[in-house]
């Protein structure tokens, strides 16, 4: 007989990983296979930006992320030079002088911080947890086919050391990489630059501890005869990765030439240097032109492969989870109708595109990346506008008549379809960490005629007393407003909709579908 789950994770990864953990808050319990038995010994995506660390918090991991991203709490200089003992901080643009005051800003604007933790050391604190939480995640166990129809996906899945087995489940999320098997099964084309370059990445080992002390860096753009490129830091003292894209012949080299060249580069002649892994990876621009089809969705890079400018493909990854995992959850619950699930292509696919071609600006390698970074070349004019201020279009929420939130500033104002503002209510407690399981009601401290509202109508309330928040988010004291679990605003009540009719449009139920237009 085949077992069948409500949803069916393809891909271990950041995004399939994060889908997990939010389906489980949400009460559903998922099952994650990877072909992978362990994970990636390439560190991959290092940055990772309040929007996701936001999301750590909610599944109680902050904690562990934050341990995680000690060792490179220091190390934020931006480098440039010949070889890495020579680099010197490069003198700041006009425009990074801007930005760095607008990201200065950044602590008033979310409880999450902006934390440097490899992607090789992030993902076994999340497949931690979702072990812990009695998740089924099944390493090694590879999705060899899927049929789906309206009852459900049926997926043959082989086990590297057994059988084939079937399985069905109510959804499937591919969250299967950037040649995702899943999405080429369903013949989904792809959008946007295309190939932009060919990179090469050496992940090595070299005690670099006193030069690190020295120069606590982020990154260090290099610009060498013998080779160009950055220096990412791994973990500060003896881990490190060089990314180049100047060696297209690199099959035909051996550990030896890496080690000299490696040396060139560094500046330390007699570096005891080991090789630890060398993966050649594309940069490019192909985003998926449905992120939907029948009951499968893509997330993270099956949905969007992007450059890796601040990790912008592992923070969309999580963003992706966010939104899509409530959903499901709604309507695996019977509380919301399947047409809520159309509105995460509506939601995701724009936001997505937008920061995938935002990250093509700079089409060549990781220095070609970090150069334009560093001189402000074709940067946001607000980062924080950006990363707390993007407003949904379309989607899983009511507007109030406000119309779009700035772009060339951070005040979203607690619009429906941006992300709720962020103030602290005591020494731990964040307005953000007041979102999910389910739809929660915020209102002001005068909420009678809520409470009974939300009693009425099945809502989770919290009253919110702070009023400087009351005033950044647009409520007097008897105001309130609907807030999803991924953070975004899904109603407010100067839109002058009743929360009942809010609630029909929000969660897509019959009711809503049943009236005419």
């Amino acid at each position: 007989m085949t077992t069948r789950v409500p949803v069916l994770i393809s891909g271990g990864g950041i995004a399939g990983l994060t889908s997990a953990l939010l389906l489980h808050r949400e009460g559903i319990q998922p099952v994650l296979v990877d072909k992978h038995a362990g994970a990636s010994p390439q560190p991959k995506a290092r940055r990772f930006s309040p929007r996701s660390t936001e999301v750590f918090r909610l599944l109680g991991l902050a904690a562990e992320v934050a341990e995680a991203s000690a060792p490179l709490a220091s190390f934020t200089e931006v480098l440039t030079g010949p070889t890495l003992a020579a680099a010197r901080a490069r003198e700041p643009s006009d425009t990074m002088r801007e930005r760095r005051g607008q990201q200065a800003r950044m602590p008033e604007l979310s409880p999450g911080p902006n934390v440097l933790c490899p992607q090789a050391v992030l993902e076994p604190i999340l497949r931690r947890a979702a072990g812990e939480r009695g998740l089924s995640v099944r390493l090694g166990t590879e999705l060899v086919s899927f049929a789906q129809d309206d009852g459900g996906v049926t997926a043959l899945l082989k086990p590297a050391d057994g059988d084939p087995y079937e399985l069905t489940a109510d959804y499937l999320i591919a969250a299967d990489g950037a040649r995702s098997p899943v999405r080429a099964a369903l013949g989904i084309g792809c959008s946007g630059h295309g190939h932009l370059a060919d990179n090469l990445d050496l992940y090595f080992r070299a005690d670099l501890t006193a030069l690190a002390r020295e120069r606590p860096f982020n990154l260090c753009q290099i610009e060498n005869p013998v080779a160009s490129g950055a220096f990412l830091s791994v973990n500060g003292t003896d881990r490190w990765l060089f990314s180049t894209a100047d060696f297209p012949e690199a099959g035909t080299l051996g550990d030896g030439d890496w080690h000299d060249l490696l040396r060139i580069v560094l500046g330390v002649p007699d570096l005891d240097v080991e090789l630890l892994g060398r993966s050649s990876w594309e940069s490019a621009m192909r985003v998926a032109d449905r992120f939907r089809d029948g009951r499968v969705f893509l997330a993270g890079d099956a949905a969007h492969v992007m450059p890796p400018m601040a990790a912008a493909g592992a923070n969309t990854a999580i963003a992706d989870a966010a939104n899509l995992a409530w959903k499901l959850a709604a309507v695996l619950a019977g509380e919301a109708a399947p047409a809520l699930l159309d509105t995460y292509h509506a939601e995701r696919h724009p936001a997505g595109y937008a920061v995938a071609e935002a990250s093509s600006t700079v089409r060549g390698h990781v220095g070609e990346m970090l150069s334009a970074y560093t001189k402000g070349d074709g940067l946001p004019g607000d980062p924080m506008a950006t990363m707390f201020g993007t407003q949904y279009a379309e989607g899983a929420f009511v507007p109030d008549g406000r119309g779009p939130a700035p772009v060339d500033h951070y005040a979203p104002a607690a619009r429906p379809g941006t992300r709720v503002p962020h103030a602290w209510l005591d020494a731990q407690t964040s307005t953000v960490d007041l979102a999910g399981p389910g739809l929660t009601l915020v209102t002001g401290p005068d909420n009678g005629y809520w409470i009974a509202e939300a009693d009425r109508l099945g809502l989770r309330l919290v009253t919110v007393s702070h009023q400087g928040w009351l005033t950044e988010a647009c409520l007097g004291t008897d105001g309130a407003l609907l807030l999803r679990p991924d953070l975004i605003v899904g109603w407010h009540s100067a839109s002058g909709t009743p929360l009942a009719d809010a609630l029909t449009r929000v969660l897509g139920t019959t009711a809503a579908l049943a009236q005419p237009e």
